[in-house]
């Protein structure tokens, strides 16, 4: 797994993993990212939360999105060469709670050259986070973006 700063498009290859670190959720980002962006009772109440569908607080799958971009884009490896992104497909398949701490990687699915710009390619790249303490998946995104070439 690599995670040097990409120079190019053309340095990719499908299959290409990278390892992007770790974060930890803690229960004070939860709930203000829950107050601010995401007031759902299980994302900013801990008495309803308890009551609620997940048994306890949980993250905003908005704040486990957030900060596991952050996580990926914080290394650089995209830093010379991204050109922004066309789209995501995402799931949340498990409820992050206070003081879980993800682990946040990647893989390159698809590398597409531009036929009307040269300069640039389009890739899919899937990422995702797992919580360490049991390894389940909490976050699968898969992304379209344009890199240069």
């Amino acid at each position: 797994m690599s995670l040097r700063p990409i120079s190019s498009f053309d340095e990719l290859s499908v299959g290409q993993r990278f390892a992007f670190g770790t974060l930890e959720m803690t229960r004070e980002e939860i709930l203000e990212f829950g107050q601010r962006y995401d007031p759902q009772p299980f994302h900013v109440d801990e008495a309803a939360a308890a009551e609620g569908p997940f048994g306890g607080l949980i993250a905003s799958g908005l704040h486990t999105l957030s900060a596991s971009f952050a996580t990926m884009i914080r290394t650089g490896i995209m830093a010379k060469v991204s050109l922004g992104g066309a789209g995501m497909e995402i799931a949340w398949p498990a409820p992050v709670r206070p003081g879980d701490v993800l682990q946040v990687t990647g893989v390159v699915e698809e590398l597409t050259p531009s036929r009307s710009k040269p300069d640039r390619g389009v890739a899919k790249l899937r990422f995702t986070a797992h919580r360490v303490g049991d390894g389940a998946k909490v976050l699968d995104v898969l992304g379209t973006v344009f890199l240069k070439r």
